[in-house]
């Protein structure tokens, strides 16, 4: 009985394990972004820090080494028709920064750190909105459980008595 319990389960035991594995290989953005930056200040261009990162990233398997590799394409030939890669939020920082270094003549590094320091204040905002929201789908359940229960407990015994007695 065990043994075929198991054999059922094996096809969402293997999904499961290559989910945990997906959320595992993702570097948390603000960390991609230090890690572009000290590259940078290393000596290494914009490009080919872009290009060593991407491909450190994509053989993690974490989506956003390809998004780098991208990246590191349009920074090497800026009018070429290449198109953009979908961004995320940590890409799109990245990819301001540099437009802005380029354009201001500053240093990227700094604005890359800027951008991980943003990302991480955007980041710890959407925990504190999703903990007040969390916090309050939480009461709910509380109060659509306990105030029946509390009415047909307390309150319909008190209104039964005082109108029989």
């Amino acid at each position: 009985m065990n043994h075929r319990l198991d054999n059922a389960l094996r096809p969402y035991r293997r999904q499961v394990d290559l989910e945990v594995e997906a959320t595992v290989a993702a570097m948390p953005g603000p960390l991609v972004l230090d890690l572009l930056a000290a590259l940078i200040e290393s000596g290494a261009p914009p490009s080919a820090a872009l290009r060593d990162a991407g491909s450190a990233l994509a053989d993690l398997g974490d989506p956003r080494g390809e998004k780098l590799l991208l990246l590191s394409d349009l920074v090497n030939s800026p009018l070429s028709e290449q198109a953009a890669p979908e961004a995320d939020s940590t890409t799109a920082a990245l990819a301001e920064a540099l437009t802005l270094a380029g354009r201001s003549g500053l240093p990227p590094s700094a604005l890359i750190r800027r951008a991980a320091t943003e990302e991480r204040r955007r980041q710890a905002a959407a925990r504190a909105a999703a903990i007040q929201r969390l916090e309050v789908l939480l009461v709910i359940p509380g109060a659509v459980c306990l105030l029946p229960a509390f009415a047909l407990l307390g309150i319909v015994p008190l209104v039964i008595r005082l109108t029989t007695g």
